[in-house]
């Protein structure tokens, strides 16, 4: 988990520093979108999620009679997601952002959820990809702790690669319609 979780602080603090400059296709390409806003906010409910299963593992650990143990305080503070400006109304903002679970909501999750699909939830958050140093170990605790590393994989294709996007498909279905009628001749 810690190395999830400094992974993760140091793509924060990356994507801030960067904010401003123009190619970071690089590091937005796993997250499927260039808002900047929306990734941190990602990436720090990846790291929510992260030390709230570092905290469950550690009780584990521990043994079914022993209290649960606060999580580790980390070395430095998470980043957190930048708030709409204060001219932006509510309606102007990312509605995906309003869709991004509550802390608690998050912690009720780790809680009850299997340690695999945690795993792979926080890859999704951090935007992991199989090319990334992290991937074999990931992948096979998300098999080992029940996760599905089909489903992983198919939702980082379908965010980096997506077949369909109304708002850049050329086709239409006039543009499907069936062939003209062969002729057979001059009139």
């Amino acid at each position: 988990m810690r190395k999830l979780i400094d992974y993760g602080k140091e793509l924060a603090v990356t994507l801030q520093q960067r904010a401003t400059n123009a190619d970071l296709a690089a590091i937005t390409l796993p997250f499927g979108t260039r808002d900047i806003a929306l990734i941190l906010a990602r990436i720090t409910c990846g790291l929510q999620r992260a030390s709230a299963l570092e905290a469950r593992v550690a009780a584990l650990a521990a043994g079914p009679d022993a209290p649960p143990a606060p999580s580790r305080a980390p070395a430095q503070r998470s980043p957190r997601a930048p708030r709409p400006a204060a001219g932006k109304s509510s309606e102007e903002a990312d509605p995906r952002l309003a869709l991004l679970p509550t802390p608690e909501q998050i912690a009720a999750e780790v809680r009850r959820r299997p340690v695999g699909v945690v795993i792979a939830d926080i890859c999704r958050d951090l935007g992991i990809m199989p090319t990334h140093p992290l991937w074999r170990d990931l992948i096979l605790a998300v098999i080992g702790h029940g996760g599905s590393p089909a489903r992983l994989f198919k939702d980082i294709c379908d965010r980096v690669l997506p077949l369909y996007d109304s708002d850049h498909f050329i086709a239409t279905p006039a543009a499907f319609s069936a062939p003209p009628a062969a002729a057979t001749g001059p009139p």
